[in-house]
């Protein structure tokens, strides 16, 4: 099956045959005034902050082999220079008075056009306003700002929709013979996008946040369209194999929008379904599909504006660069981001036009082992694949680990990682919902699941056990969408006091060499990374365990994909090889015993995990999504021995109240002596402690 070969052949070719690299990249930085945020409130030792906000203009040299890698860059317009010119919102927070900066730019890439790291990083409360943060509430803690950190971000998604402050891009069109090209695509909707009902009229894309590839025609023949319902995507037992489901007749369904009831106005970018949409299904759609745009070069602004900031005195109108003293660059992506972060490493963008590192660091989180579907045309970066859902996305393929690993189908080595000049320094956090969801134990163990992986010694991995994929700080507890998606309540652990502790190394490493804390991830080896029906949980009243995963496999696409890249001929992709998926393994109060482990996973109350099980109004026992569990353990012995529950009680874990904050101090001071907890937050997570109501 094609690979990466022919890429890198095209790569070679390239450097031969064109001219030396053009000075091709961020040429004009289009800014606002500053605006001032939170009141002009100093933030520590960095004082006061403001906001930037503009466009970001580039051109790329499709010639210059940096650039070769972006798919359809050959098919996109020229200027009179023969560069492809774009654009794309810019954000930047920086001190108003820059002597006070650390010199770090925090680079976020942003996750479908929103920034979403001051939730993770700085306990943003859940109504905080993330995408254009002004008052001192949206900056939860300021741990970044405290910092001295310059905060930057550029759109890069194609598909986002303007509004709500979302970051979105002006890129070209894929073009043959002067017409926009066409192409036979898959896409699905499923209960993320029915939000708990059952509407009768959705966009092609899913969602008003995002754009819609319209169908070359509202008429059906001509847009050699289909659709079909499945009640999963995943097959029992699990495997990479995606179900094909039923037809749904040609009557029942159309290319319309009909909020108002069937049949609505034609449409061929809305779909509607005579009935409505149930939440029990997934719905593959499949139609032709006109105007895509070069979607790859989302990779290309971070590059860019990343390399901008880093090192140019000014853009080609002579504006200077409004952050310049630039010394040491982070980037975060997260989830999907954390999967567009492992492609850009493996694409090679890390590396800027003059051959420079652009990011010397990075925090890779929740991305599991998975890649991102974007490098293609028509690419859908806003799926992500899981057990129950959207499994036709190309996501887990040669090579998944970052060290070098031999593919066993063709005996070629490769690895995300490959180019030692440029290649950043990384953390990769994962929870435990990427080992049943997004494939996290393909990161540190072979496909067969029988030997573990060992990882470059510019890696740290770290599994921050007992926590789901995502919470933010002060959210109330559900169960998922609509309040009735998933069987148990979400698991409302945050990982923000360990996230922090992990910035700190990750930065110190980055500037100065210091070496971080050893990697915190199962193994094989010590019994702690095992298979689902090896898992040691304990039978809990009113709990359901299916042991499902989003099972996985190595996929042919078509010969038109290679290396993550390319068109999609193979809408459901012939199976190559079946891997097996390993998760973390758990103590007797079903908590996982490897990894980092937060003090109130250390000091349980509760069995926490990074998976839950969805109810039968939306599919049955399929995982929930990316929603993890909290199933409290019982106050007394008692009560325990009376329900049945054979996990041990509060009353035997701890005499008191006291007794238990004196063990959750005796957890954080430990991570605190590990360099995975940060002092302050010891003494927030204590105080969070004494303030409950466990044992009073």
């Amino acid at each position: 099956m094609p690979r990466l070969q022919g890429i890198t052949a095209l790569t070679l070719l390239c450097a031969v045959v064109a001219p030396p690299p053009a000075d091709a990249r961020l040429v004009r930085l289009e800014l606002r005034p500053p605006e001032a945020v939170a009141g002009g409130q100093p933030f520590g030792a960095a004082g006061a902050y403001e906001r930037l906000t503009g466009t970001a203009y580039f051109e790329v040299d499709p010639q210059d082999p940096h650039n070769a890698l972006v798919f359809d860059l050959d098919k996109a317009p020229r200027n009179a220079r023969g560069r492809v010119e774009f654009s794309a919102d810019a954000v930047i927070l920086k001190p108003v008075d820059l002597a006070k900066s650390s010199g770090t730019l925090f680079f976020e890439v942003n996750n479908r056009g929103n920034k979403i790291s001051f939730g993770r990083m700085q306990d943003t409360a859940p109504d905080a306003n993330a995408n254009a943060p002004m008052t001192m509430r949206d900056f939860g803690n300021g741990f970044l700002m405290k910092r001295g950190y310059v905060l930057a971000w550029v759109g890069w998604g194609a598909d986002i929709a303007p509004g709500d402050d979302r970051l979105t891009v002006s890129f070209p069109i894929a073009m043959r013979e002067g017409q926009p090209i066409t192409e036979r695509i898959l896409t699905e909707f499923g209960d993320r996008n029915f939000n708990g009902r059952q509407p009768l009229t959705l966009p092609l894309s899913g969602g008003a946040a995002f754009k819609s590839f319209a169908a070359v025609s509202s008429n059906k023949e001509a847009a050699q369209a289909e659709l079909w319902a499945v009640e999963s995507d995943s097959p029992r037992p699990g495997g990479p194999a995606i179900p094909r489901g039923t037809p749904v007749p040609d009557s029942e369904w159309a290319f319309s929008h009909c909020p108002d009831g069937w049949p609505g106005a034609s449409s061929a970018a809305d779909i509607c379904l005579r009935g409505g949409f149930r939440n029990d299904l997934n719905y593959h759609l499949i139609y032709r599909a006109a105007a895509s745009p070069v979607m790859g070069l989302g990779y290309v602004t971070s590059r860019d504006f990343v390399s901008f900031l880093h090192h140019a005195a000014k853009d080609d109108s002579g504006s200077p660069n409004p952050v310049s003293g630039i010394r040491t660059s982070l980037c975060q992506g997260i989830s999907s981001s954390g999967m567009y972060l492992r492609d850009y490493l493996y694409f090679g963008f890390n590396e800027d036009e003059e051959g420079r590192r652009v990011c010397d660091g990075m925090h890779i989180h929740v991305p599991g082992a998975q890649r991102l579907y974007l490098n293609y045309r028509f690419a859908q970066p806003n799926p992500f694949t899981q057990q129950h859902r959207e499994r036709y996305v190309p996501d887990v393929n040669f090579p998944v680990t970052y060290g070098v690993t031999r593919d066993a189908l063709t005996g070629r080595e490769d690895s995300i990682l490959s180019r030692p000049k440029t290649d950043p320094v990384i953390i990769h956090t994962d929870t435990s919902t990427e080992y049943w969801q997004f494939r996290a134990s393909l990161l540190g163990a072979d496909v067969d699941g029988r030997n573990d992986i060992a990882d470059p010694p510019n890696v740290r991995r770290f599994l921050l056990a007992g926590i789901q994929h995502r919470w933010l700080k002060g959210e109330t507890p559900n169960h998922g969408i609509a309040d009735r998606q998933c069987e148990q309540l979400t698991n409302a652990t945050h990982p923000g006091v360990i996230l922090r502790a992990l910035i700190v190394a990750l930065e110190q490493w980055a500037k100065d060499g210091t070496i971080p804390p050893d990697s915190r991830v199962p193994r094989i080896a010590d019994g702690t990374l095992v298979t689902p029906e090896r898992l040691a949980f304990p039978a809990i009243p009113g709990v359901s365990y299916a042991g499902l995963y989003n099972g996985s496999g190595e996929r042919d696409f078509g010969s038109r994909v290679a290396g993550n890249a390319g068109v999609i001929d193979k809408l459901f992709p012939d199976i190559v090889s079946t891997y097996r998926i390993l998760v973390p393994q758990v103590d007797r109060t079903g908590n996982e015993i490897a990894g980092v482990r937060h003090p109130f996973v250390e000091v349980p109350v509760a069995t926490l995990s990074g998976w839950n099980t969805r109810t039968p109004e939306f599919g049955g026992d399929d995982l929930c999504d990316l929603q993890g569990s909290t199933i409290p353990l019982a106050r007394t012995k008692a009560a325990a021995s009376a329900a049945g529950d054979r996990r041990p009680a509060l009353d035997e874990l701890y005499r008191d109240h006291d007794d238990y904050v004196r063990k959750v101090e005796q957890a954080a001071r430990a991570l605190e002596r590990q360099r995975l907890m940060l002092p302050e937050d010891v003494e927030l997570t204590v105080r969070e402690a004494r303030d409950s109501a466990v044992l009073r």
